[in-house]
């Protein structure tokens, strides 16, 4: 392996994603609101069912046996169970979503936005490529955005979003709805952590401008995704008030009339 190309795979998550959270990953960190957790979902479910066909095409285009076997290890935690919890990915996904008001149909029926919908769309383009390398960059190398121990290494103090406990302390979620933060926060510090063993590994000294590119490519992608959903989760959050404001008001209303 490479130590000094491990070094610069490290080097750009911090950079370009920990050193300066998305807001939305920030508000997940630190104070999650209803708003930011179901735009999370809404948006997040939909790459949770794309995530496997990405892998599938990475896969079908890798000789390595050891970077398959990690990816079909990673996929059985996405669509079959996680081991840490008592299903996969996606459905533990639904079942946070159903805890902050939402139904499995609105999340189901949701559109991905159209900053999501072109990430999604170039990672596809990305994990289809002849070259498993790229695909891998591209598509595993957001997993090393949930290592919550990276940023720690490089002195910069910001979570992943993916710790269960803002969620708790903030919605008062139970521990049986925050499965998917509780196993996603274990999974992806281990994935993270293999996916920068394996770039390291398998990429060519003189190509390892080129693969680092693309991880940046996809990390801005990524970022201009999240972005949207904290357009989307504000949005939810202000509707929200409102509504209450509205219910707020009809009860002093009608204790007003009681009164009259």
């Amino acid at each position: 392996m490479s130590a000094e190309m491990a070094r610069r795979v490290e080097e750009v998550a911090v950079d370009r994603w920990f050193r300066r959270p998305p807001a939305l990953i920030a508000a997940m960190a630190t104070e999650p609101t209803i708003g930011v957790t179901r735009a999370f979902v809404l948006q997040w479910t939909k790459f949770s069912r794309l995530f496997p066909r990405w892998v599938g095409a990475i896969m079908s285009n890798c000789p390595e046996p050891e970077v398959v076997a990690y990816e079909v290890e990673n996929l059985v935690s996405e669509v079959v169970r996680d081991p840490a919890g008592d299903d996969n990915h996606y459905e533990l996904l639904v079942r946070l979503g159903e805890h902050v008001g939402l139904s499995r149909t609105e999340i189901e029926a949701a559109e991905p936005l159209p900053e999501a919908a072109d990430a999604f769309h170039w990672l596809w383009m990305q994990a289809r490529n002849p070259d498993w390398l790229v695909g891998f960059a591209a598509v595993n190398g957001l997993e090393i955005l949930g290592d919550r121990h990276l940023p720690e290494r490089h002195d910069v103090r910001a979570g992943t979003g993916l710790a269960p406990g803002p969620y708790a302390r903030s919605l008062g979620l139970s521990e049986d709805s925050l499965q998917f933060f509780e196993v996603s926060d274990l999974a992806d510090a281990g994935h993270g952590k293999a996916t920068v063993e394996i770039l390291a590994s398998f990429t060519p000294e003189r190509r390892e401008d080129e693969i680092l590119g693309v991880l940046v490519e996809s990390i801005d992608r990524l970022r201009r995704m999240m972005d949207a959903v904290w357009v989307l989760a504000r949005s939810i959050d202000a509707r929200t008030r409102a509504q209450a404001g509205m219910r707020t008001s009809a009860t002093g209303r009608e204790g007003l009339d009681a009164q009259g």
